[in-house]
């Protein structure tokens, strides 16, 4: 530091320089030099103190002191010419215009190389452009002044993994990672190369994300599981959780703990999911062993004979499935497993073998008239064939025998939102009242249903009420947060 009559000339650290694209001197008036530290240093204080300094003060108008201090007199003068370019640069950035950027930054480049922030930015811009090899030169040029800097990290990561080069996007992201451990452009970035799982620990509470190495996951939770106890409730609810996002290893872990903790129909649950799990990862022998044990401890359990009939498919004995098939209708007529497995064809989307199979299955439901499972299967065959009126009828029918299953009752809405019949939706919701303690899909159901018809004010207080109920997944209370700042942002237009 050095004193200039009203002025103080401190030398700044030149690596931090480098990064804002300023010298590594700056004059600052005396009466600002105190709160410096607590103000910071801006761009546009840079430039106004520059300009003053050169302009008025008097080592600024001595030729003598410019003459001994020439080089910083350039660096001065070239900052202060950059000015007006690098609002080029940013007004081209803020347009989407990277050929326009790309120019004007190589226009700093040229008037200042040690300006490392224009660097940055034009390696930025040529990746936005796709030219990622001049990207990746751009950033490794400027790779030590930068080094340490999660966001360059995952800048230059993001390059190498448009370039196909995953082993050198990960060490980017790892490096990003120790500079700032939180950093979730690198942690989705590492989710996206299969490196890491994201993993609530507890599916209801949003603050229990936590990111596991995908090799480690049924490590990880099996020790946070034995830190305390737990009750089949729990094992429960992290074998939907896993089940949902096809971690059957710890799904078939979770369900094995249930087995042995839950009680009552829990067992039931537990147990198939533990049969579903062993066929998911291909333990045949095991799977079809624990279905055939299943099935003779519990055989009025509809479930255990579908399973056993999925275990003999699987294992290459399909000719035994469906007497297996039979059993679990005898049991429960409604079973949409073992109806899907009767009656419909391998590919439920085929309409012409959908058509083919509807007659038989309308020829069950008749036999059956009491079967709200097997009514809810030949409107969902309806649906495939295109009998919308058909379908939409059999699906009320299905909710007069079954009015407490609200998944029913759910699937129904949806169709009913599909066809624009929003009126209808809400008029069945107001027979219902508690609807508020009613499944979650249906609560979402009426939201936009209301959202659809404009009644904006009962929409956002739907939506709401599921953001605010801690009792379901965050993922779902996250989606109702976002409906209701999309309602916010833009308001529903009734067709």
């Amino acid at each position: 530091m050095s004193e200039q009559g009203d002025w103080v000339l401190i030398g700044l650290d030149e690596n931090t320089a480098r990064r804002q694209g300023i010298p590594a001197r700056m004059p600052v008036p005396r009466g600002e030099f105190e709160g410096l530290a607590d103000k910071g240093l801006s761009i546009d204080a840079a430039r106004k103190w520059i300009k003053d300094f050169l302009t008025n003060s008097e080592p600024g108008k001595s030729g003598v002191w410019r003459k001994q201090n020439s080089t910083l007199v350039s660096q001065f003068e070239a900052f202060l010419d950059k000015a007006p370019v690098w609002e080029r640069a940013q007004k081209a950035f803020g347009e989407r215009d990277y050929e326009k950027a790309i120019s004007a930054l190589k226009r700093i480049v040229t008037m200042d190389p040690d300006d490392h922030a224009a660097r940055l930015n034009l390696a930025s811009a040529q990746a936005n452009m796709g030219d990622h090899p001049a990207a990746l030169k751009s950033f490794q040029a400027i790779r030590k002044t930068f080094q340490g800097d999660a966001d360059y990290h995952v800048a230059v990561g993001q390059v190498h993994l448009a370039m196909q080069k995953k082993d050198a996007a990960l060490d980017e992201m790892v490096l990003a990672l120790e500079a700032k451990p939180d950093c979730q452009p690198a942690l989705d970035a590492m989710v996206q190369l299969g490196v890491l799982v994201p993993i609530y620990e507890n599916p209801r509470d949003a603050a229990s994300l936590v990111y596991v190495r995908s090799d480690a996951v049924l490590e990880y939770l099996t020790g946070q599981w034995d830190a305390a106890p737990r009750d089949g409730a729990f094992y429960l609810e992290q074998l939907a959780y896993h089940e949902r996002e096809n971690r059957h290893d710890v799904a078939l872990a979770a369900a094995e703990r249930a087995v042995a903790a839950a009680e009552g129909a829990s067992v039931e649950r537990a147990q198939l999911a533990r049969i579903a799990a062993l066929r998911a990862l291909g333990r045949l022998d095991e799977a079809l062993a624990a279905a055939q044990a299943y099935a003779k401890d519990a055989p009025s359990s509809s479930g255990a004979w579908v399973e056993l009939a999925k275990c003999l498919a699987q294992a290459g004995r399909g000719e035994e499935a469906p007497a297996a098939i039979e059993r679990a209708l005898e049991g429960d007529p409604g079973d949409l497993a073992a109806l899907s497995l009767r009656f419909w064809p391998s590919d439920p989307a085929d309409i012409q073998k959908v058509n083919e199979a509807i007659p038989a299955l309308a020829a069950f439901v008749a036999a059956h008239p009491e079967s709200a499972g097997a009514r809810r299967s030949l409107a969902r065959a309806e649906l495939v064939a295109g009998r919308i009126d058909d379908a939409l009828a059999g699906f009320a029918s299905a909710v007069a025998l079954a009015p407490e299953d609200d998944d029913l009752r759910a699937e129904y809405w949806s169709e009913l939102g599909k066809q624009q019949r929003y009126p209808d939706i809400i008029a069945d919701a107001a027979k219902l009242s508690d609807l508020a303690k009613r499944d979650w899909k249906l609560r979402w159901n009426e939201a936009e249903a209301y959202a659809a018809l404009g009644k904006n004010i009962e929409a956002r207080a739907a939506f709401s009420a599921i953001n605010f109920d801690e009792s379901l997944h965050v993922d779902v209370r996250r989606r109702a947060k976002r409906a209701v700042k999309t309602m916010d942002e833009t308001p529903p237009v009734v067709t």
